[in-house]
């Protein structure tokens, strides 16, 4: 007769501890429901000069800055290097720091190099123009009519402390 008792209190011990689990799931799932959600950061972008898309051909060649000046005050492309110039924009309602990595590409798709840049502390609704020349200016090791375009990618990370640390 105890073993019966025994294998009634078990699963009575049994039932309990799956009640106990479903609960504590189910209030996890309802917890993290009514975690508020933060802002977006997705309302960052980046155009070359005078909004071209550097991603095509001609949007390329419109962005693009030979350093080398020739005597006539004209630049070379055909001589290293060639900087990127264009502009990242905070449509966010938050400040953020931007990571902007550059692809140089053939007319195969092929990478043939790629720069960093960054824009710090890019406050909300602002914009930050990359500089043509000098320092920060973002350039290739490679002559610009080498470049067919610029592929880029964009690392968007909020200033704002986490409410959920």
């Amino acid at each position: 007769m105890q073993s019966h008792n025994r294998s009634r209190l078990g699963a009575a011990v049994g039932r309990s501890i799956a009640i106990v689990c479903v609960s504590a799931l189910a209030w996890f799932a309802v917890a993290c429901d009514s975690v508020p959600v933060g802002p977006s950061l997705t309302n960052v972008t980046f155009s070359g000069l005078n909004g071209a898309s550097i991603q095509t051909n001609s949007g390329w060649r419109a962005s693009q800055l030979p350093t080398v000046v020739l005597s006539n005050l004209v630049r070379d492309p055909s001589v290293c290097c060639c900087h990127v110039r264009g502009t990242v924009t905070n449509t966010n309602t938050v400040p953020v720091h931007v990571i902007v990595q550059f692809a140089a590409m053939n007319a195969s798709q092929q990478e043939l190099a790629r720069i960093v840049n960054f824009a710090q502390d890019l406050q909300a609704g602002a914009a930050y123009r990359l500089p043509d020349d000098g320092p920060g200016a973002a350039g290739f090791l490679l002559p610009c009519d080498q470049i067919d375009h610029v592929n880029f990618q964009l690392n968007v990370t909020s200033l704002a402390p986490s409410p959920f640390i």
